[in-house]
């Protein structure tokens, strides 16, 4: 997969964008702020329907405008797409195939295949369970994308589910005569998300332990589970066999601390992907060197699974990654990704990227293209 046309309209600082590509490696350089990362962000948006930065969606309009749009022209098998985004604030966004108008925004999700290598990969390993659960998420996202619709109709009963248990907090004798249904339909979705994530766990896992050792130049064993967080027993870990049993099991136990609480305490919700290294955490365990290594393998893993499946290629975006990378990192990665259809690079310093044959090189200067 590859793009063949990028156009902007009021996105971060692109007042109007058109840029031609081809397939192959780009490099995209200039200074910190001028725009770099707002422009391969576009191309995520498409792919994930969401920045892979932090922020209100708001900040992706360009000042004093009220919607922002986003298209690109997409090229696999011989086929080409248009798909395109406008993002509204203060109302709903829109998103187009072909020039038609989907009804909902998962319609649009699958034609656009990216992973994102970023400076924020890092709290894959580093930071919070929520971070580990976005990216488990997004990466099931792109490789099935009916289950990005699976994950909304999640939160919704999730969402619905909380405003009935924070009715019910300190309330005496509550009326509970919907709890029963939200639990099924919250056991339902829940268990399948939950079987989503332990199946990419096991296709991520042997991948990322191949490319770890070649970037880390180093023999430790990583490994990938999948537990429930309990404040009560601490970490459980999750079996693939009777999911919904477990998790309906789970809820029962919990039910007399989420009515004192108001909140669901159970569910993939609460869940925690647990990376180790050679048997202890990789979040507290691994040096720096070691966690970025992790964190590679595992977008190199996710590129890996996307190309073996229909889509082919997914687009590859390395965003001002060698920055943060010593130069052995840098060439063992450029290594990996030297084979993918299409690969765009940002960098603010030109000297600082490896030293291959780029397809097109373009100077970024204040939201437009040199």
């Amino acid at each position: 997969m590859w793009l063949s046309e990028i156009q902007l309209a009021d996105f971060r600082n692109y007042r109007q964008l058109g840029l031609v590509l081809q397939p192959g490696i780009h490099l995209f350089h200039g200074e910190n702020g001028e725009g770099k990362t707002n422009l391969v962000e576009s191309v995520g948006f498409l792919g994930h329907l969401e920045s892979h930065r932090q922020g209100q969606q708001n900040t992706l309009v360009l000042s004093g405008k009220d919607r922002a749009t986003v298209s690109a022209r997409v090229n696999h098998a011989g086929r080409e797409l248009l798909v395109a985004a406008e993002l509204n604030n203060g109302a709903a966004n829109r998103y187009f195939l072909n020039g038609k108008q989907q009804k909902r925004a998962g319609d649009l999700a699958g034609y656009v295949s990216a992973v994102i290598f970023a400076p924020e990969d890092l709290d894959i390993v580093r930071r919070d369970p929520s971070d580990r659960r976005s990216f488990l998420d997004t990466s099931m996202a792109l490789i099935k994308p009916r289950l990005a619709a699976l994950k909304l109709d999640y939160d919704r009963v999730l969402k619905q589910r909380n405003a009935l248990l924070k009715s019910a907090r300190g309330v005496k004798n509550p009326d509970l005569g919907t709890l029963d249904i939200w639990d099924d339909q919250l056991v339902e979705l829940g268990s399948r998300i939950t079987a989503a994530r332990l199946d990419l766990i096991a296709q991520l896992e042997p991948a990322l332990n191949r490319f770890y050792k070649t970037l880390a130049a180093a023999d430790d064993d990583i490994t990938i589970g999948l537990v429930s967080i309990s404040e009560d027993e601490g970490e459980q870990q999750i079996e693939q066999a009777q999911l919904a049993n477990h998790l309906r099991e789970r809820l029962v136990s919990v039910r007399d601390r989420e009515l004192e609480r108001g909140i669901t305490l159970a569910g993939p919700h609460r869940d925690e992907m647990l990376i180790k290294k050679s048997g202890l955490p990789a979040r507290t365990h691994a040096s720096q060197g070691e966690a970025w290594s992790i964190a590679l393998g595992l977008k190199l893993a996710l590129a890996e699974m996307l190309r073996s499946g229909p889509g082919g290629d997914p687009i590859l975006i390395l965003d001002d990654v060698f920055a943060v990378l010593d130069p052995g990192r840098r060439k063992r990665l450029i290594e990996f990704v030297q084979g993918f259809e299409q690969v765009l690079v940002t960098a603010a310093d030109k000297d600082s990227t490896p030293d291959i044959s780029w397809r097109q090189t373009h100077e970024v200067v204040g939201g437009e293209i040199k």
